[in-house]
């Protein structure tokens, strides 16, 4: 029982990246991203509080002089902590399909900003859609290694799939809510993404022990 603890989201010493082993390392890195991806939207939607009505996701922040800067912040740094949690990961239980997956999401983050849809529509309907597919496949992936021993992962990849359909729903229309179905899709991958580093963490805690 005692390899089971802090099997929440985080702990407050997980946060804390030098000093911890490779799996902690990870877990801390995506939280940063997720962290500082969130402060930089708040502070796009602030600055620029249309990009609630407007039906452009978040795809408009990244075509606005006012708003590019938080944006390119958020998809950077995030594409930066991912990068390094991929290479955290190897002596995981699957470690290298999820490294790999990491790797492709950095890249798919910086493709986004690279490709604003005002000028490269089709490349950056490319990054984005295939994004959508990795983390999909990811939370399925969720389930199947660890859905038995926790029953969030069914519901959070529930969450991502309304949070998909109602963003492509709203897409080719010129008013809606594609912004904050967006953020519903991330936030619910992201939060699942963390449960599977740390329950796998944990199964790999558990693996000396059980060897013993």
């Amino acid at each position: 029982m005692a390899g089971m603890r802090g099997r929440g989201l985080l702990t407050v010493r997980q946060l804390r990246v030098k000093g911890r082993s490779d799996a902690e390392r990870s877990i801390a890195y995506v939280a940063y991203g997720l962290a500082l991806t969130a402060v930089m939207l708040v502070v796009d939607i602030l600055i620029r509080p249309q990009s609630l009505r407007v039906n452009f996701g978040l795809s408009y922040l990244g075509v606005n002089t006012d708003t590019i800067v938080p944006y390119a912040v958020a998809l950077l740094g995030a594409a930066h902590c991912v990068w390094r949690a991929s290479e955290l990961v190897t002596d995981l239980d699957h470690g290298p399909i999820i490294g790999w997956s990491m790797k492709i999401m950095a890249v798919q983050m910086i493709g986004l900003l690279l490709t604003p849809y005002t000028h490269f529509g089709g490349a950056h309907e490319l990054f984005g859609s295939t994004l959508f597919l990795v983390q999909l496949g990811l939370a399925c992936l969720a389930i199947r290694w660890l859905g038995g021993s926790d029953r969030h992962f069914a519901l959070l990849t529930g969450i991502m799939f309304v949070g998909g359909l109602a963003a492509a729903y709203y897409l080719p229309h010129t008013g809606g809510f594609e912004l904050q179905a967006q953020v519903v899709f991330q936030l619910a991958f992201w939060v699942l993404f963390i449960r599977l580093l740390r329950g796998l963490q944990v199964q790999f805690q558990m693996e000396p022990a059980e060897a013993g």
